[in-house]
């Protein structure tokens, strides 16, 4: 618990709670203030230090104004020393945190409520708001969407998605920081405080790079989510299936924020669709309402017809980088079918295997885990296993489609699933199990760069 403090007019350090005091006990000394800095960080250090011992986790082993030096190069750092630990931010728009593990991102939370999964879910348009509340008056927030699935409110891989997408944008956020001041805690990452994930660091902060550059040009037609967009004409039979989506929900009466969470896209995303609407001719913005809405023959058909799931957008890199020309489809095939059947053995063990299959089957039915058509008809057999032969016969078949290195290509598919069966695992086992899980899946994976 962060022990609170105040300044008084006197310039006294006081503590602000009764609580407070006992955390500067045995730290009677002299204490230099560190100049610079920003208002919100007050940085005292020692005078002389005298070193000694460190104090056992929790403790803070850096700490910095956010103004004067870029997060997103922090984190780099820390996820190439493959550090573990809980990366905190204080800043005006709210506390934010991202853990990791060996470098790699295991979670996030946040104090704005907008960003808390349940919210979230809402915005997608996955659960009503009756619904979460009734959940949450019997589960804590944390349990929230476990239980969402246990009741049948929602599917497997829509969670695996919506907390991928949470991660996600409390990630996107700290790196947008450039005020405040950011803490490095030494502490161990509790998997089972919140839903077990594992993303690629590197992926997210280039996903967050591109964001920034993408959003900024966006923002140039598009101020804020709050405008109203209407259509101006119909689709041309040639846009994508998002664009399409959102141009049938287009009324004049509806701002870009709530065209999102009718078509269960996130702000960015949504913004990125209507501005290819608005560079299209297909659309325009007011910042009222229209007076009287177009016709809603199309925006009726789109609302009656449910939303295909749109794969999510993987962070993850393939679980290794390839050796070009040194291993062959069915190699590949026979190592993953491997780490799926180590996984299923494990959740078999809870006497959860065929609940576990079932959500993993549908998942790959809905194309919820990657946009790969490798994957396109495929199911997972009692055991765990995807088809051999299938899976070699589509990668030989979509070997052209698979860009300038399809073995790689074919291994990113394989590792979204992987991450997604990590991931219900997580949810089933107690943490020294899943540890374990993930120690065993790591060992395998390095035998894909074997010689």
């Amino acid at each position: 618990m962060t022990s609170r403090f105040r300044i008084d007019a006197s310039g006294q350090l006081v503590p602000a709670e009764r609580q407070a005091s006992p955390a500067l006990g045995g730290r009677g000394d002299t204490y230099a203030l560190m100049t610079g800095g920003s208002g919100d960080l007050l940085v005292f250090a020692r005078s002389p230090a005298q070193g000694g011992s460190p104090p056992s986790p929790p403790r803070v082993v850096l700490s910095g104004d956010a103004s004067g030096f870029p997060i997103s190069d922090l984190i780099a750092f820390l996820s190439q020393m493959r550090w573990s630990g809980v990366i905190r931010v204080h800043a005006p728009g709210g506390e934010r945190s991202v853990m990791l593990r060996e470098g790699e991102v295991r979670g996030a939370t946040s104090d704005d409520p907008a960003e808390r999964l349940g919210e979230l879910l809402i915005r997608l348009g996955y659960v009503e708001r009756g619904q979460l509340e009734e959940t949450l008056r019997e589960h804590p927030p944390s349990k929230v969407g476990r239980a969402l699935v246990e009741k049948g409110l929602l599917q497997a891989h829509d969670l695996f998605k919506c907390v991928t997408h949470q991660v996600s944008e409390i990630f996107h956020a700290i790196v947008l920081c450039r005020e405040g001041a950011f803490f490095l805690v030494d502490q161990p990452v509790d998997d089972k405080a919140g839903h077990t994930i594992q993303l690629s660091t590197q992926s997210l902060l280039m996903d967050s790079i591109r964001k920034i550059d993408e959003m900024a040009h966006f923002r140039k037609r598009i101020p804020h989510g709050r405008l109203y967009v209407a259509r101006k004409r119909g689709s041309d039979g040639k846009l994508e299936e998002d664009e399409d989506r959102v141009l049938a929900l287009l009324d004049g009466q509806r701002t870009l924020l709530e065209l999102g969470r009718l078509a269960q896209l996130g702000e960015f995303d949504v913004t990125k669709v209507v501005f290819r609407l608005l560079e299209g001719g297909f659309a325009s913005l007011s910042e009222r309402p229209l007076a009287s809405a177009p016709a809603q023959g199309d925006a009726a058909r789109a609302a009656a017809a449910p939303a295909r799931a749109q794969p999510p957008r993987s962070s993850t890199p393939a679980a290794a980088a390839p050796a070009p020309g040194a291993q062959d489809a069915l190699a590949v095939v026979r190592i993953f079918n491997f780490i799926f059947r180590e996984i299923r053995d494990e959740v078999a063990k809870q006497a959860m295997d065929r609940e576990f299959i079932a959500a993993a089957n549908a998942a790959l039915a809905n194309q919820a885990l990657s946009a790969s058509p490798v994957l396109e008809g495929l199911g997972f057999a009692a055991d765990g296993s995807l088809p051999e032969g299938r899976l070699v016969e589509a990668f030989e078949r979509h070997r052209a489609s698979l860009g300038s290195e399809p073995v790689a290509s074919f291994k990113q598919a394989l590792s979204d699933v992987m991450f997604f069966l990590l991931f219900q695992a997580g949810e089933l086992l107690e943490s020294r199990a899943d540890e374990d899980l993930a120690r065993r899946v790591k060992e395998l994976l390095a035998t894909l760069d074997a010689p």
